[in-house]
């Protein structure tokens, strides 16, 4: 595996494990039911970021398809959190987007070999 697919990895992992602590605290919010979409797309993005490293780690023939699909959800993921004040809900923002630019670069550098 190269160097491009550890740097997305790291952001794959990072996005997962923000996304998850996101839809816990958002659980536990007062306003859950007015969380529920951030919740449940943030329990997507997680599973397609762990879809993807793991994908990755076997070489799937899959990674291309994958890696339009993290970078929707990732995108969804970070409109939807982006309206919520939360500090996690701002955090899993900002890593959302970080992982969704990183899935674009892979595919650009891909495309371009």
């Amino acid at each position: 595996m190269d160097e491009r697919y550890h740097a997305l990895m790291e952001k794959l992992w990072h996005c997962a494990l923000t996304s998850e602590k996101c839809a816990t605290a958002c659980l536990t919010s007062e306003h859950v039911s007015e969380l529920a979409t951030c919740i449940r797309l943030s329990q997507d993005c997680a599973e397609i970021c762990m879809l993807l490293i793991r994908s990755v780690k076997r070489q799937s023939a899959l990674v291309p398809l994958l890696l339009t699909l993290c970078d929707f959800i990732c995108q969804l993921c970070a409109e939807e959190c982006e309206k919520h004040e939360e500090d996690h809900c701002q955090q899993c923002s900002a890593a959302c987007l970080l992982c969704s630019q990183a899935c674009i670069e892979l595919q650009r550098a891909e495309a371009q070999q």
